[in-house]
């Protein structure tokens, strides 16, 4: 195998820049939910990175650190408000998020893993893919944790403002920073600054004209732009049989048997996969299905635990609750049939009837019954928390099955679109087009996706639905509000559109992840301060249509 030694290429000043920082930033072993720290020693960094620009030193009170409320971690946002010199309400908003993933899967590679130069010649010494062989050996492209997902992204993020601090007066809109935690987690970071969002939509009355989010862009055809990102909600089924002996199997039913015709209803089900402009969607899929018994029985299991990840466009929580229950009902019909007892009745409750049936039966309040069963919750993970939590309310209820329980489990994304409704939705076509064309003159090409399937942040600037729409994810999650949380009302009251417009990376997650240097570094600061200028004012080309004007 030939030698390889990285060799730092020659970048543009501010290419320079963003590199030199990204460095810096991957530095940081900021892991989601450690408990080292990591993630706010991040924020401080950032933070203070940022107080060294005098238009933040002169104004610090538009430069924060944001305490999530009610996060275990105590961790923090930053948020920086640069404001034009010429009062306005246009505000673009610049926002990443600063958390990796963990290093376990660097193995031997893993000392270096937050040292990209060293890690891309250690890189040199495995066995690679043919495309991450071609990468490495083109002298175009750094390997480690967070170079592409998403240091690269948050270091163009801080050199824009800084650059756009140094030219307030002839900036004619605001920059708004919001760069976040744990979004490789449940997204604790965005979903806890939607009321930061508000609080400056409503109390500054700012005017969100577009939010950009430079995650990485993957494909390998080249940069572009994703005008939309997909939804997704984790439809759970709790399925409950009838214990019996083994020897007395006609007396029960396996909860597993109705686990499995639920299953087969529900996995892989094509006709149920989203489409959207020309894109099609992967299916429901099953994530975890596993009984609760803690230890060996010779007895049918009673309560088998189905989990799914469901990608949504268009569909709501409402029109999927009422799927899983007709999926609920034909897989206990299925199952009953397969054992040749047909005279149980069909029955499905959904969380919500579940609680107010057991607060009844406990002759106390919701809230109250909620408190005394956390007691005692013995698992850590959010999901396993939740359906912990379900099967002691079951208890409390006295109900004995057959019969399914439904709801939800967290994380709950709303999905986002661009479909050219408002003036600054068809604003934001208009700048990426204006970018395509420029970078086609550099001999660039540039892509234009409309929604990213990856799942991201930006599902939390808001939600263009009926309050009904949404409700049922708070009202059947149950722990909803208790240590997982949405502030719904107010996402019904956000409004922005978004777009993911980042560097070129590769393998995020993996133990080759790498991020292209030369359009990354070099060109796309120029890609987002054009697109930025251009939405701005095409924003104001047409009337009105909600925009408060300056």
């Amino acid at each position: 195998m030939p030698s390889f030694k990285y060799s730092r290429p020659c970048f543009s000043p501010m290419g320079e820049r963003v590199y030199e920082l990204m460095l810096s930033l991957v530095a940081i072993p900021s892991v989601t939910g450690s408990e080292d720290g990591g993630e706010n020693r991040c924020a401080r960094f950032i933070h203070d990175w940022l107080a060294r620009i005098p238009y933040f030193r002169d104004r610090p009170s538009d430069l924060r650190l944001v305490r999530l409320e009610g996060d275990p971690l105590e961790r923090m946002a930053v948020c920086a408000l640069l404001r034009a010199s010429r009062e306005t309400r246009r505000t673009v908003i610049l926002t990443g998020h600063f958390d990796v993933v963990d290093t376990d899967i660097c193995g031997p590679l893993r000392p270096w893993a937050f040292d990209p130069e060293t890690y891309t010649d250690r890189v040199a010494g495995l066995r690679l893919a043919d495309d991450a062989r071609r990468d490495l050996e083109s002298g175009n492209y750094l390997f480690g944790r967070g170079v592409s997902d998403m240091k690269t992204g948050i270091a163009l993020n801080l050199c824009l403002i800084e650059d756009y601090a140094s030219e307030r007066d002839i900036l004619d809109f605001n920059v708004l920073l919001l760069l976040v935690p744990d979004e490789e987690g449940d997204s604790a970071g965005m979903r806890l600054s939607i009321p930061t969002l508000l609080e400056l939509q409503e109390g500054e009355g700012l005017d969100f004209v577009v939010c950009v989010n430079t995650e990485p862009v993957l494909e390998r055809g080249g940069p572009g732009i994703y005008y939309g990102t997909i939804g997704k909600i984790m439809p759970l089924f709790l399925c409950v049989g009838r214990e019996t002996h083994v020897a007395d199997y006609t007396e029960g039913l396996n909860s597993t048997l109705i686990a499995s015709y639920l299953n087969l209803a529900v996995e892989g089900h094509g006709g149920r996969a989203e489409r959207f402009g020309g894109q099609k969607f992967p299916p429901d899929c099953c994530l975890r299905m596993r009984d609760l018994r803690e230890r060996y029985a010779v007895t049918l299991p009673e309560r088998t635990v189905v989990y799914y990840n469901c990608l949504t466009v268009s569909r709501t929580p409402a029109s999927i609750l009422e799927s899983m229950r007709a999926d609920a009902e034909r897989a206990l019909r299925s199952a009953f049939e397969h054992v040749g007892n047909r005279d149980w009745p069909i029955r499905v409750l959904d969380v919500e009837e579940l609680v107010r049936r057991a607060a009844e039966a406990a002759g106390t309040s919701r809230d109250r019954l909620t408190d005394e069963l956390l007691s005692g919750l013995s698992a850590s993970d959010e999901r396993d928390r939740n359906v912990e939590f379900l099967s002691r309310l079951l208890d409390r209820t006295g109900e004995k099955g057959p019969l399914v329980v439904v709801g939800f489990l967290p994380p709950y994304y709303p999905s986002r679109l661009n479909e050219g409704r408002t003036v600054c939705e068809r604003a934001v076509r208009r700048a990426a087009e204006a970018v395509r064309l420029s970078l086609g003159k550099r001999g660039w090409s540039f892509s234009e996706t409309e929604i990213f399937q990856g799942i991201s942040d930006l599902s939390y600037m808001g939600f263009r639905g009926r309050a009904e729409d949404i409700a049922p994810v708070a009202a059947n999650m149950p722990l909803w509000g208790r240590g997982y949380d949405i502030s719904l009302e107010d996402l019904r009251r956000l409004d922005i559109p978004s777009v993911l417009l980042g560097p070129m990376g590769a393998d995020d997650h993996k133990i080759t992840e790498r991020v292209e240097l030369d359009y990354s570094m070099n060109v796309l600061p120029e890609v987002v301060k054009e697109f930025l200028s251009v939405a701005v004012r095409e924003s104001f080309t047409e009337d009105g249509e909600g925009l408060k004007r300056p």
